[in-house]
């Protein structure tokens, strides 16, 4: 084994290094911009890359911050602090799977105390993290539907609202309830109440794009809330579109029966109609209210009232 690593110019002796050789631990040897320079075989066995393949390159680089901190976030705080930075990173492997280490990522002086290198050990916790997803997820979402739940929506919503504060961008939360659902659920069963809901959230899901967010408030409730104008998919158009996919006759396979169904839209805007998610959450359910009063089987904005003629609080949206 080599005694010395060179970084930047500069010679790292490998007893700083001394756990390159425990198969417990990834040990790396990085440069200041998080280049990696040298790396312990176990770093090769589990990720299945070989030397050539990662030399000089940045490893940890994750493609959602919301979700993992990546590689130069952790440098770019453990140089801000001075000090060791502790925290999880993930790295997909050759193979494409993802592996998640508990990191330890320490900067390394020359004797003019300048930062020239880090060292990171790295514990792998893949199966801890797979653990812990999973039980997120039950947490986080409706077992029936496999939308969020409310809690998972709430959360998840707020955060999109913060995301657009900070560029101006305006958020739409929509309510759906289904029209007349308790008459299935009485006259069907339970059984063919719940295949209602996971065939109507089927067709939800092919009227919205990935980055709309779809959750459950209870029963026969659900919501969406997502960026009018930059998803596309997921523009005013969509509120029609899943209008006219409900009305479709749904076959249920439990009772070999077709039934028919409809669907209730109350739709507000974040900030025209609210400076907070609760706040648009209660004017898209006043809207909700006006579409039951009026039959159903349609969707409606809510207005500030005393916009409106009559001093009606609603408008129909245009499409």
């Amino acid at each position: 084994m080599l005694n010395e690593i060179m970084v930047s110019g500069r010679k790292l002796e490998i007893e700083a290094v001394n756990y390159m050789e425990d198969n417990a631990f990834v040990s790396l040897v990085l440069d200041t911009s998080g280049r990696l320079i040298h790396a312990s075989p176990f770093f090769y066995q589990l990720t299945g890359f070989t030397p050539d393949e990662v030399a000089g390159q940045v490893l940890f680089q994750s493609p959602d911050e919301s979700v993992s901190i990546s590689l130069l976030m952790a440098i770019n705080s453990a140089k801000s602090s001075g000090d060791n930075w502790q925290g999880e990173i993930s790295q997909r492997k050759k193979n494409g799977d993802v592996i998640w280490l508990d990191t330890r990522l320490m900067p390394k002086r020359d004797d003019n105390g300048e930062i020239f290198a880090f060292i990171l050990l790295g514990f792998d916790i893949t199966r801890h993290m797979a653990i812990r997803e999973k039980l997120h997820f039950r947490a986080h979402n409706d077992a029936l539907t496999k939308t969020l739940n409310r809690q998972g929506y709430y959360i998840r919503s707020r955060k999109k609202i913060r995301a657009a504060n900070a560029r101006d961008a305006q958020i739409v939360v929509a309510i759906l309830d289904l029209d007349n659902f308790k008459n299935i659920n009485d006259d069907l069963g339970h059984a063919a109440g719940d295949e209602v809901l996971r065939c109507f959230i089927s067709r939800v899901k092919q009227c919205i794009s990935r980055t709309t967010l779809l959750g459950r408030l209870g029963g026969d409730e659900f919501a969406l809330t997502y960026i009018d104008g930059v998803d596309e998919t997921a523009g005013r158009g969509v509120l029609q579109l899943i209008v006219e996919a409900t009305r479709q006759p749904m076959y249920l396979h439990y009772l070999q029966q077709t039934v028919a169904l409809s669907v209730s839209i109350g739709v507000a805007s974040y900030p025209e109609h609210g400076t907070n998610f609760s706040s648009i959450l209660k004017a898209a359910d006043t809207a909700l209210y006006k579409v039951k009063a009026r039959g159903g089987d349609n969707y409606i904005n809510y207005q500030v009232p005393g916009l409106n003629e009559s001093g009606s609080v609603i408008n129909s949206v245009v499409c």
